[in-house]
C-alpha cells in the first residue's frame, strides 16, 4: 500500500486573511486560491510542513512558520509550491503588486491623476485617453464610451461608424470600445516618468483598458485632422470578435464597405509592429506592410513587419479586405493589473497617421480563391458549404497561390470537434484528398495539393 502524503493544515493569522479577503472582494483570483488553503476541506501536499502563515516586513514576501521557525518566503515560491504552475506569472505578479500596496500603505510610483471634468479635445490625445479609461467598459457597457466620441452612426449589427470624406473610402480604420474585464471598474491612474517618457498606470486594482482606448484616441485625432477614411468602432473584439464579426458576415450587403482595400487596426502592444499574420493567416502583403513602415518611420517611429500577430478586428475581415494589418499602439501587458501605456509615444503615433498617405499604399495580397483552384477543387468545396458542422471549417486561399481547409477550434469542445472533424473525414476520403495536416494556433489546417 502506498504511504499516503502528510497534509498539514496552513493556518493564515488574522492581519493576512483581512488582507487576502479584502483582495478576494475585488475579485482577485489569486487571493481566491490561497484563501483555499486555509479551508479545513482542502487537501495539499505539504512537504514542507508549513503551518502558519502571516504578513511578513519582508516586501514580496510571507512569514511562514515551518517547525516552529518563523522564515521569511518570498510569495512567488509561496504560491508555486502550492499550485504547481496552475497561477500564471502575470495574475501572481499582479497579486503581489496590489498585495505590498495593500499591506504597507505604499504609494505607487508615479503622481496621481486627478479626474477632471470631460472637454471634448481630440487633438489632445493624452487628455483624451485619460478620459476614455476613467472606467473600463466589459462588452455590454460599450455605449456608455459614446459621451467622449463624436457624433457616430450605428450599423445595424451594433458598431458604430463614420465616413470622413467621400463616401466610397478605399481605407478603414479600426479600434474596439470594450474592455478585457467582466466588472466595470472605476480606475485610479498615476503618470509616471522614465527616461523622459510619460507611462500611465493603474494602482494595479483594475486594468487600465488602454486596450483599446489607445487606439480610439488614435482614430479621434486622425478624425478632427480630417483624414480621410472609413472610421469603426467595433464592440465585443475582447469576446471573440463579436462586432467584427457580425459586420463580416453582411459585408457583400453593405454598400459603403465594396470600395475598401485596407483595413487597419490600431490594436497592438508594444512599438515596432506593423502585423503581417493573424489567425494562422497572412494578413497583409509584405509588400504593403513595407510602404506602411515606410511612411511611418520617415515620421519619427520604428515600426517594422511582424509575423506574430493573434487576433483583432481586422482578422475579421480577411476574406473581405485585401490588406489587413495591426499598429503597435504602445500598451503593455494588457488585461492585467499591471498594463500601462506609453502616452509619449502615443502621442507620437497620432501624430505620425495624419501624415501617412493611406491611399498611395499597393494592394498586392489576393482574396477569395482564384478559377483554378475552384476547377480543381470545386466539388470539394460545395460539399464543406453544405455540411452543418459544429466548426467553421472553410477553404482559404494561401500567400503563394495555395489553398488549404481551415478549421477553427477556438471556443469549441471536445465533443462538437470531434464530430465535425469526423464528418470532414468523410468528406476528405470521398474526394480522396491527401491529407497534409498542421496545427496554426487556434487552427487545424489540412493544405490541398
Amino acid at each position: 500500500m502506498a504511504e499516503e502524503k502528510e497534509s498539514i493544515r496552513v493556518t493564515y493569522t488574522k492581519e493576512l486573511e483581512s488582507i487576502l479577503k479584502d483582495l478576494e472582494d475585488d475579485n482577485n483570483y489569486v487571493a481566491f486560491e490561497l484563501l483555499w488553503l486555509n479551508e479545513s476541506g482542502s487537501k495539499y501536499f505539504n512537504g514542507l510542513k508549513i503551518s502558519t502563515v502571516d504578513v511578513s516586513e519582508t516586501s514580496g514576501s510571507f512569514d511562514v512558520t515551518i517547525d516552529g521557525k518563523v522564515v521569511p518566503m518570498k510569495i512567488e515560491k509561496f504560491i508555486q509550491y502550492y499550485f504547481k504552475n496552475l497561477l500564471s506569472p502575470a495574475d501572481v505578479k499582479q497579486f503581489i503588486r496590489i498585495y505590498n500596496s495593500t499591506k504597507n500603505g505604499e504609494p505607487i510610483d508615479g503622481n496621481l491623476i486627478k479626474p477632471e471634468d470631460f472637454v471634448y479635445s481630440p487633438k489632445d490625445v493624452r487628455s483624451t485617453f485619460l478620459s476614455l479609461v476613467t472606467k473600463t467598459y466589459p462588452h455590454g457597457h460599450e455605449d456608455e464610451v459614446l459621451q467622449f466620441l463624436p457624433k457616430l452612426e450605428k450599423d445595424t449589427v451594433g458598431n458604430y461608424y463614420k465616413i470622413i470624406g467621400d463616401p466610397k473610402q478605399e481605407t478603414m480604420f479600426t479600434s474596439h470600445l470594450d474592455t478585457a474585464d467582466r466588472a466595470q471598474k472605476i480606475t485610479k491612474l498615476y503618470s509616471m516618468i522614465e527616461n523622459d517618457e510619460e507611462y500611465i498606470v493603474t494602482d494595479g486594482n483594475s486594468i487600465l483598458g488602454s486596450d483599446d482606448k489607445s487606439g480610439v484616441a488614435v482614430m479621434l485625432y486622425m478624425m478632427a485632422h480630417n483624414v480621410p477614411g472609413l472610421y469603426y468602432f467595433f464592440i465585443g473584439e475582447e469576446r471573440g470578435g463579436i462586432g467584427s464579426g457580425l459586420l463580416s458576415s453582411i459585408y457583400e450587403e453593405v454598400d459603403y464597405l465594396k470600395n475598401i482595400k485596407r483595413c487597419v487596426s490600431f490594436d497592438r502592444r508594444n512599438y515596432y509592429s506593423v502585423i503581417t499574420q493573424q489567425m494562422g493567416r497572412v494578413c497583409c502583403s509584405n509588400d504593403f506592410g513595407t510602404a506602411l513602415c515606410d511612411q511611418y518611420n520617415k515620421n519619427g517611429l520604428n515600426l517594422s513587419l511582424d509575423t506574430t500577430g493573434i487576433y483583432t478586428d481586422s482578422a475579421s475581415f480577411l476574406d473581405e479586405i485585401p490588406e489587413c494589418t495591426n499598429i503597435s499602439v504602445g500598451y503593455f501587458n494588457e488585461h492585467t493589473g499591471d498594463e500601462y501605456q506609453n502616452m509619449t509615444y502615443l502621442k507620437s503615433l497620432a501624430e505620425a497617421s495624419i501624415k501617412v498617405n493611406w491611399n498611395s499604399l499597393p494592394t498586392v495580397r489576393k482574396i477569395g480563391l482564384d478559377d483554378d483552384v475552384i476547377r480543381r477543387h470545386g466539388k470539394l468545396i460545395n460539399d464543406l458549404k453544405q455540411s452543418p458542422f459544429d466548426l467553421d471549417i472553410k477553404v482559404v486561399g494561401e500567400q503563394g497561390g495555395g489553398v488549404s481547409i481551415q478549421c477553427d477550434m477556438e471556443d469549441s469542445d471536445i465533443e462538437s470537434a470531434f464530430r465535425s472533424l469526423t464528418d470532414l473525414q468523410v468528406i476528405l476520403n470521398r474526394h480522396k484528398i491527401n491529407q497534409d495536416v498542421f496545427f496554426d494556433g487556434y487552427y487545424i489546417k489540412i493544405e490541398l495539393k
